[in-house]
């Protein structure tokens, strides 16, 4: 393995600020001001404005309001009305500086307001601090999301597999795994893979995305370009008396999710808190060059 997770994390995007003016010049200037900490993605008219709102998912919006056609209030208005989209930060640059300007931008919930010429330290400020605002109500949905998948999979194992493990023999349990896997597999996919992985470092991130939902946090300890090595230091399925079977649970889980990455893969357990390990180890070979 020869890509630690520091490196994975400095392969992480940035935040992406859109910076709309309809005159190059100005877009120009706040690029020069934010291109160091900040992805900057331009657009000089209204129209292109809400194109890249669709297309590039903006973390913040820097919105000139004078411009030809479609003006800055009524991008903000359906950047704000948009379901995906309302939660983003949209912050009104103009020269003008009437308090009815003011009042509009209120009026069509822009989340600040700053007067040409801008001032430097206060782009960066505002831009920070509401960056910082959209991201911990983004961390509260993602949280929320994995609450519910826990709770809904939790349900499933608490009312189902106590009372199947009971009722079949041994030589059955590995088909039930095997089925409880498949269901789990299909509904976590659905629910919250978007696209297919490119690179083994987006597919690891697709199996530390799926297996935390359900109540682990799965991280990637190790990355090369044959395959990953993941730990783990919360159990899903328990703090004390956990069966071992769960663990087989789990890495059939894996199993199946990594056959939807990559046609030809093995999961092995190198350690489990059930077995009495500290954390689980699970390491991830990827046999061929799908990706």
């Amino acid at each position: 393995m020869t890509m630690t997770m520091l490196e994975s994390k400095e392969n992480m995007k940035r935040s992406k600020v859109l910076v709309v003016d309809d005159l190059p010049t100005n877009v120009k200037l706040i690029t020069a001001v934010l291109k160091r900490d900040y992805e900057i993605i331009p657009a000089y008219g209204g129209e292109e404005a809400l194109e890249k709102v669709d297309s590039e998912n903006p973390d913040i919006v820097l919105l000139d309001i004078m411009m030809p056609g479609i003006d800055g209030y009524e991008v903000c208005k359906r950047i704000k009305q948009g379901d995906t989209t309302r939660f983003t930060p949209v912050v009104m640059i103009t020269a003008l500086s009437d308090i009815e300007d003011r009042i509009k931008a209120i009026e069509v919930d822009a989340d600040d307001f700053l007067t040409k010429p801008i001032n430097t330290q206060e782009l960066i400020t505002r831009t920070r601090s509401l960056l910082k605002a959209k991201h911990f109500h983004d961390q509260l949905v993602e949280s929320k999301a994995i609450i519910e998948a826990q709770n809904d999979f939790r349900s499933i194992l608490t009312n189902l597999l106590p009372f199947l493990f009971r009722s079949i023999d041994s030589n059955r349990k590995t088909e039930v795994i095997r089925q409880m896997s498949e269901q789990v597999e299909v509904f976590l996919w659905a629910k919250h893979i978007k696209k297919q992985p490119e690179n083994m470092l987006e597919m690891a991130q697709s199996f530390c995305i799926l297996i935390n939902k359900l109540g682990a946090n799965f991280s990637i300890a190790e990355i090369d370009d044959k395959g990953f090595m993941l730990s783990n230091t919360k159990c899903p399925w328990g703090d004390t008396n956990i069966n071992p079977m769960f663990c087989m649970l789990g890495k059939a889980i894996l199993t199946r999710v990594g056959l939807r990455l990559y046609s030809d893969i093995s999961v092995d357990i190198e350690k489990t808190i059930a077995g009495g390990d500290k954390y689980c180890f699970f390491k991830v070979i990827c046999i061929g060059d799908n990706l």
